[in-house]
């Protein structure tokens, strides 16, 4: 019996330690799918690898533009900062060219890093997309790299450490807003320590994180990290306790433009959640059944994720959602188009995404470990929200210039 007992526990540890070990390379090694598509040389040019580049070709249309459409306004905004670095945020408006009816505000980098797609899509949105017969009835605001701090720096958020999309408050209750779920896991998504990827604890992330999926759930702690919180304010996803210079400055600009029309659609370009190289539709849930109809006639023949499943997450602070409340009493459209990166739908490359987000900011705020892992740790993030692979920026541009047509067609 005694013996029998035995083989039983050693065939139980056996099992446990292939399990663990299966996890452990499966995590470590992680890689998201494969995008099968040919590599496009014409699509893969309207994308850039610094700040200063990504602004200097969307200047240089912006001068062309001013040639071919009526009454183009090309301006910018500044942005204060203490490190004394140039940032502009820099801004197209095409107004509709006959008669004014609708309006489309399409913007990159509000998440700094996530600018480098962005702007990509707004260069070839300029150079393939628009015309005189699409811009008869409907304007074109182009905001470009909303967050240009985060997006010289290769960061998310801005100097201050505020997520702009976690920022843009409709009233001044929603900095009081107790993120519960945040509080709870405050110490696996805020450590305090020199960042170090490589140490027994983040080699072995996942498996804290899939104690806690089991305790929770998947939807649980993707919601408590990612939906935004205002209480600390060197934490990921911190919203701040008021407006960003930027979107203070943004606001007036937005009434005035916005003022001739009577639909607004305003999309906000995106990378990082969602299945590698997919195009995604991500808008807050909606109740308002006009709104919501207005944006499925739109994106007809497209999936559009509600924020009402247990796949995603719903958001604090919306800067689609704060555009429309600058126009009351017309038609706000609110679209986020996001490009996935990492297979972040599944468990693994959530719990990965997450651990990268963590890691970036433990290290800007408590230091790296050694200059080695402070390049691994960038190098990982920077390749979350900005791809290297050339299939993944070919379909970024093929995937937008096919959806934008039609949004353009359907206006």
């Amino acid at each position: 019996m005694k013996k029998v007992l035995r083989i039983i526990l050693w065939s139980l540890f056996g099992i446990l330690a292939a399990g663990y070990i299966f996890l452990f390379v499966a995590y470590n090694g992680y890689k998201p799918d494969k995008i099968d598509i040919e590599v496009s040389s014409e699509a893969t040019a309207y994308f850039n690898e610094t700040y200063e580049d990504c602004r200097s070709d969307f200047l240089s249309e912006a001068e062309k533009i001013k040639q071919e459409y009526s009454f183009v306004e090309v301006s910018n905004i500044l942005v204060p900062n203490k490190s004394g670095q140039e940032l502009y945020i820099d801004l197209i408006y095409i107004p509709a060219q006959d008669t004014a009816i609708n309006l489309m505000v399409l913007t990159s980098g509000i998440h700094g890093v996530e600018g480098f797609a962005g702007s990509a899509v707004q260069l070839m949105t300029i150079k393939e997309i628009i015309s005189q017969d699409l811009l008869s009835s409907t304007g074109l605001f182009l905001i470009h790299g909303l967050n240009p701090f985060g997006f010289k720096n290769i960061r998310k958020v801005t100097e201050n450490n505020v997520d702009l999309n976690r920022n843009c408050a409709i009233n001044q209750s929603l900095y009081d807003v107790v993120n519960e779920g945040y509080r709870d896991l405050v110490e696996m998504l805020g450590p305090t320590k020199k960042a170090d990827h490589a140490n027994s604890k983040n080699r072995n992330f996942h498996i804290i994180a899939v104690q806690k999926i089991i305790t929770e759930s998947m939807a649980a702690l993707r919601q408590a990290a990612l939906q935004g919180q205002y209480e600390y304010p060197e934490g990921i996803y911190y919203g701040g306790q008021k407006f960003e210079p930027q979107i203070s400055a943004l606001a007036p600009i937005l009434k005035g433009i916005m003022v001739d029309y009577s639909e607004i659609l305003t999309i906000d370009l995106h990378t990082g959640y969602g299945a590698n190289g997919v195009l995604h539709l991500f808008p807050n849930p909606i109740e308002d059944p006009i709104v919501k109809s207005g944006l499925e006639n739109i994106f007809s023949g497209y999936q559009i994720d509600w924020g009402d499943s247990d796949d995603f997450y719903t958001i604090l602070g919306s800067y689609v959602d704060w555009i429309g409340s600058l126009a009351p009493g017309k038609l706000n459209l609110p679209m986020v188009i996001e490009f996935g990166t990492l297979d972040s739908q599944k468990t693994l490359g959530s719990i990965r995404s997450i651990q990268n987000m963590i890691l970036e900011n433990q290290g800007q705020h408590h230091g790296f470990k050694n200059e080695r892992t402070e390049a691994k740790i960038k190098s990982r993030f920077r390749e979350m929200y900005y791809p290297s692979s050339e299939e993944w920026r070919t379909k970024v541009i093929l995937d937008s210039k096919e959806i934008l047509e039609k949004v353009f067609q359907r206006l």
